[in-house]
Order: structure tokens, then sequence, then C-alpha cells
């Protein structure tokens, strides 16, 4: 059997022991409740976050998420980026089916935990093979309390099937999970001003890509808080950024737009608010989420070699777009100069953030993504 059907005929066998931790349904105020945080209005999903699912690719590269359409591919690099993080020794991602499947839970779990408020987390599944519409899934969704991240673990693993069957609602469950893990009122307040974690042209929101890596829906992406109005005559606003070290980063391309553009006039420029902190940019685990235009993407070190070109005048790095058809990541080498390219394609641009010393980006002979 493909690894796909054994890791679902796996996670249909403990489902007595999400029952034993108190499984109970999801009552269908919660379910509006969620999507007016999730949409700033009772909409549903959209078909591109509602048929997709954590999907292994299998093949040579077993542990490849794939994604059907654009939309929810902000989530889907997150997961992508934790589960690099899980099965990375020194850059090599060699492990089985088997090992890419147990390793995905892992993944899904640390999110779910990482949004916890006290020492109790929530995960939610479904009894149907699809994700059921809005105003009737109060009927099939299921919320089980969790004491530990081992417990988010077996909850998850116990409802595998429903987070991994490829056209389920593996995104949604997860977004659900989150939600009542954080409490809506905390997500809520979360964002600097209101604002819905899926934009209206069904992309993800940065407070929903925040969300998933430090488990806080803040808006911004440098380090810590900032205030700004203190001058003005009006109450100065407090900005949040991400609160401290991640698992993995986050490079965006939106920097580098911002670092060419010249700079306001009134002390803080808009410059600043594209300006990713080194919490994002210099992970615990050297995985980086990559924003290059409205797609997400993922890039990881191939090697334990140090991160930096002031320390090693080459390394190489491997990028994969969950969305793609390539079955397996792209080689990419960064070589130190004096002078880099004034237009580079968006995703070198990217790299540039990060390493703005890499003058030469080799692509091995793979045909340049713009």
């Amino acid at each position: 059997k493909r690894p796909l059907q054994r890791s679902e005929h796996m996670q249909q066998r403990p489902a007595s022991a999400a029952s034993a931790r108190g499984a109970r349904a999801v009552d269908q105020e919660s379910v509006l409740a969620m999507h007016r945080v999730l949409f700033s209005s009772e909409r549903e999903f959209p078909c591109a976050w509602a048929r997709q699912g954590f999907a292994l690719r299998g093949g040579s590269f077993a542990c490849g998420l794939k994604q059907h359409q654009g939309g929810p591919c902000g989530v889907l690099a997150v997961v992508q980026a934790m589960l690099v993080r899980h099965i990375s020794v020194g850059g090599v991602l060699a492990a089985s089916s088997e090992a890419a499947a147990s390793r995905l839970i892992d993944s899904l779990a640390g999110i779910v935990w990482s949004a916890r408020v006290g020492r109790l987390a929530t995960v939610v599944s479904c009894r149907a093979p699809e994700l059921p519409p809005m105003r009737e899934a109060g009927d099939h969704l299921v919320q089980t309390s969790c004491r530990s991240e081992e417990e988010v673990r077996g909850a998850i693993q116990a409802a595998a099937g429903a987070y991994t069957r490829p056209s389920g609602g593996g995104v949604a469950l997860l977004l659900y999970s989150m939600l009542l893990t954080r409490g809506l009122a905390m997500v809520a307040r979360d964002a600097d001003f209101p604002s819905p974690l899926v934009l209206p042209n069904g992309y993800c929101a940065q407070e929903l890509v925040n969300f998933l890596l430090c488990g806080r829906a803040y808006s911004n992406v440098f380090d810590g808080e900032r205030v700004v109005g203190e001058d003005g005559d009006g109450s100065p606003t407090r900005l949040r950024g991400i609160p401290r070290p991640v698992p993995v980063g986050f490079l965006t391309l939106f920097e580098r737009q911002g670092s060419l553009l010249p700079a306001l006039s009134g002390g803080d420029s808009a410059e600043g608010c594209v300006t990713v902190g080194s919490h994002l940019k210099q992970p615990e685990h050297p995985v980086y989420v990559i924003q290059s235009e409205a797609h997400y993407s993922v890039l990881w070190l191939a090697s334990d070699a140090p991160p930096e070109l002031d320390v090693a005048d080459t390394f190489d790095v491997l990028y994969f777009d969950q969305l793609a058809e390539a079955e397996h990541p792209t080689r990419l080498t960064l070589r130190r100069g004096h002078s880099p390219p004034s237009h580079p394609p968006p995703l070198e641009s990217v790299l540039l953030t990060r390493w703005p010393a890499a003058a030469v980006v080799d692509w091995n002979g793979a045909e340049p993504l713009l």
C-alpha cells in the first residue's frame, strides 16, 4: 500500500483514546464565532481551503506536502517548515514514509500546543470524510481537551485520517484547533487592529502566519513591541511583533521591496514595519518560511555549515514549493561577493534580506523561479 493509505489506516485505530480524554461536540455557535474571527464574517472556507489536507507526496521526497490550489499556502508552508525541522539532520531529509507521517503528527501537535494560554489545548476532529458546510459543522466536529503536548499528539494521531486525507479538511481542522486553544477573544485582541486571518482574496494574513509560527496572531514581523505616536496629539499605539525566538523562521520579499523605497518623513518609516527581526531571521533551526509576492514556500540549509557568508564563502540551501509539481527540493548555492545584482528575481531578493552578501545565487542547472 502507498504510505498515505497506510497512514490513514493507522489513524483510524485510536478513536477510543480520544473519547477517554473527554471528546465532545463543537457547538454550532462556536463554529460561527470561529468563522467570524477567521473571515470577519460568517463566511464559508473557500474550496481551496476546505478541501486541503496535509497529504504527503511520498516518493523520493517522502516528507513533502502536496498543495492542490493557491490560497492556503501560508498554512501548508509553516507545517512543511516544521516537518523539515523535525526530520532534517544536517540538511539531509532521508526519512521513510512511515517516519515522515509520524513527524507530521509531531509538527501539527507542536503548532497547536504553541497556541495555548495555560496548560490546556484543544484538538478538533471531524466525523465526516470532508469538511461540512459551516452551518452544519456542529453535527460533525468534535473537540478534545489535552493537558500536554503528548496528549495533543495522541488526539491528532487518533484523527489523523481527517487531517491527512488529500481533499479532507485538515487545514480547517488545524485552524479550528488553534482558535479554540488560544481562545477567540485572545486571538481577536492579538492583532494591532481588527483584521481577518484569511483575507478576502483567499490568502493568509500576516496575523495567521505569525499565529502558526509562534502561537500568537500578532500583526508584525519585528522583534517584541513598538510604540508609535508617543510624540503626537493622540494616544500612542502599541504594535506587537514576534515575542521570542521561534522554531522556524520567516523571510519576506516585502522587506526587500521596502528597503528599496525612500524613507518616509517623521522618524519610524514604513520600512521599519517590514523589517524582519532576529527572532525570525535567526530561528532555533535554520528552516525558513519564504513569502514571495502572495505565495509561501520553504527553504532550509543543506548542511551544518555556518549560515553566514562572512564565515563561509559559499554554502547551499534547499528550496521546496508545496504547490509546484517538483518531486524534490531545488539546491541553490549562495556565494559571497560585494555587488549583489540590482534586479534579482523575487526568490533571490528574499534571500538577500537574510544573506545580503550573496552576490551570486547559483541554481545548479535548475530553472530559476521568477
